[in-house]
């Protein structure tokens, strides 16, 4: 079924009557329209025998209660409690040969429509993709559009099919998308699950969406041993379906139940992506009875974007999404955006996400740049650098034996890292995250030594405008903008290093960090005063590693400081709290 389309078509298993109430003229009572139930191929569907046309107000009143809107409205002018309006999403495409980036490596830039421009808006945010594209990065992760009350803020309730009218609405966002294309951008969108399931959207009205809180009894998810690990493996790719394109040395280990940590100290890091098992209050019903219907709806939001708006991947609250049946959701949207992407010829992501995820690597600079020497967090640093390499699952299946002309499917990118001001719009922000505080040094030298660190780790990256600023406002944030660039640069043309592991060396003291990959290294001064380094003792290659590059062949490729900066024979001198960036020559 075309849903959401011009036909009214909604779930609502418990109800007697369903009418479409067409109400065009406020003052007036509204025209009923009867709905029937769909069949037995789609209980619990009623349909309409007729089509709405483009720009039809209308909403549904079940068994005879007042107007309510469309649980899928795409389009909601008169605001979220409002009536729906027919959205036609025919649209002027000028991306037919558009090919969206790999996302398993990329660099992403934060864009919170709201905060992003002065004027707020969709088309506004679209007038600086040039500017965006231009720092190098692979595309725009896009925070949550969904319509919201604005009196109340999203996280009281947002329509999910829906974007927000003040910005811009939906043709908006198609406008937006295609201009990102334009610009050799991708798009990758937010979608605020937990938002999405507020006692004041009303969707108990129809049907069991909702599971625990709200009034309802609150179900402790304990003793679920493996459910979290079981969702998150029916993701990876299926027997039979095309293999890694660069298979990795070993699998990432996604822990449920007790989180191990890094360190002994207050604000540990997980040291694994964790799922969390014991998630209480409202949730989407994906696991009890009548958890088809909201499994439908969730499944079929996300072709929404993906087909209608042309985005190129969504960005997944797992432990919103985790649930405890025999086939887990996850698994079930994995496998759909699979499908779709193969029918439509073209490669979709799905970017893992959710509290305590991609935090990790901040978190932990965080503490390093704060108080320096300490062993405990180079130990930290080490074992998160074990964890975390480049990490994607491309579900991508056969076709008849061969591949297709496009490499078409769909990847699931895990192991993200954000920078803290990308944490604020995200549906988990309520759930603090330690790394924030870095938000509150104002510190240029920091903020450069906190993108090299991130940039140059080379797991998929999310950048935020206070450590990029896109539209620099003084020469502190031009020089962060010129840097970002730089170090995305050597990012790009390390590319097919990313998969190599990182190592973790440090001084006697521990003041001074040096992260080494293949033919890179980058020094990270944590100390006070100027640090004088011989190269041949802290790049020499280790015992074994025959074809790492020796001391002599590095070069300075980049620095914060380059005046102060330098490499003199085998001696480098970084000045204190700042980042050198070596590269060794073949």
């Amino acid at each position: 079924m075309p849903v959401p389309g011009p036909r009214p078509v909604v779930w609502a298993p418990r109800a007697r009557i369903i009418e479409v109430l067409v109400p065009y003229d406020p003052y007036e009572e509204p025209e009923h329209m009867p709905l029937r139930l769909v069949g037995a191929g789609e209980p619990g569907y009623w349909g309409a025998d007729s089509v709405l046309g483009h720009g039809t107000d209308y909403g549904y009143s079940v068994d005879g209660g007042p107007l309510l809107p469309d649980p899928r409205s795409v389009w909601l002018p008169q605001g979220i409690h409002g009536p729906t309006r027919v959205f036609d999403p025919a649209f002027e495409w000028t991306d037919g040969t558009w090919s969206p980036p790999d996302l398993s490596t990329s660099v992403l830039m934060h864009v919170d429509v709201e905060t992003f421009t002065p004027a707020g808006t969709l088309d506004a945010a679209a007038e600086l993709l040039p500017t965006i594209a231009g720092l190098g990065v692979h595309g725009v992760e896009l925070a949550p559009v969904a319509a919201f009350d604005p009196a109340l803020g999203p996280a009281r309730g947002v329509r999910l099919y829906s974007v927000h009218e003040p910005y811009g609405g939906p043709r908006a966002l198609q406008r937006f998308v295609d201009a990102a294309h334009a610009a050799g951008l991708a798009v990758v969108l937010d979608i605020p699950y937990r938002w999405a399931v507020a006692d004041e959207l009303g969707l108990e009205a129809y049907g069991p969406y909702l599971t625990g809180g709200g009034g309802r009894p609150r179900v402790a998810r304990t003793e679920v041993g493996d459910a979290g690990e079981y969702a998150l493996q029916a993701m990876r790719p299926r027997t039979g379906q095309v293999p890694l394109d660069r298979p990795r040395t070993g699998p990432i280990q996604l822990r449920t139940g007790q989180v191990p940590t890094i360190g002994t100290r207050a604000g540990k890091v997980p040291s694994s992506p964790t799922v969390r098992t014991d998630y209480v209050g409202d949730r989407i019903n994906l696991d009890g009875s009548g958890s088809r219907g909201p499994r439908d709806f969730l499944v079929d939001d996300a072709r929404h974007w993906l087909r209608e708006y042309h985005v190129d991947g969504l960005v997944l609250d797992v432990d919103a999404l985790v649930d405890r049946s025999p086939t887990p959701f996850l698994g079930e949207l994995a496998d759909y955006v699979v499908g779709l992407g193969e029918q439509l010829e073209r490669r979709f992501s799905l970017l893992v996400d959710g509290p305590g995820r991609s935090d990790r690597l901040t978190t932990i600079l965080l503490r390093i740049l704060s108080g320096p020497g300490k062993t405990e967090d180079i130990q930290a640093l080490q074992m998160l650098a074990d964890l975390v390499h480049p990490s994607v699952r491309r579900a991508t299946r056969q076709n008849g034996g061969r591949r297709s002309r496009v490499r078409s499917g769909a990847s699931v990118v895990e192991d993200i890292t954000r920078l803290p001001a990308a944490q604020l719009t995200v549906p988990w922000a309520g759930e603090e995250s330690p790394a924030t505080a870095l938000l509150g040094v104002d510190d240029v030298d920091i903020r450069a030594s906190v993108l090299a660190t991130v940039i140059l780790a080379g797991n998929p990256l999310v950048l935020d405008t206070v450590h990029v600023p896109v539209v620099p406002r003084n020469a502190g944030e031009q020089r962060l903008s010129s840097w970002a660039h730089d170090l995305i640069a050597i990012r790009l043309a390390i590319t097919d290093e990313l998969d190599l592991p990182l190592e973790i060396r440090s001084t006697a003291d521990r003041s001074v960090i040096a992260v080494l990959r293949g033919s890179l290294a980058f020094v990270l001064n944590t100390g006070h005063g100027l640090a004088a380094l011989r190269l041949g003792s802290l790049l020499r290659p280790a015992e074994g590693a025959s074809r790492a590059p020796l001391p002599g062949a590095f070069r300075l490729a980049a620095a914060w400081e380059p005046g102060a900066t330098r490499l003199v024979g085998d001696t480098l001198t970084v000045p204190p709290r700042m980042t050198a960036v070596l590269r060794a020559e073949a």
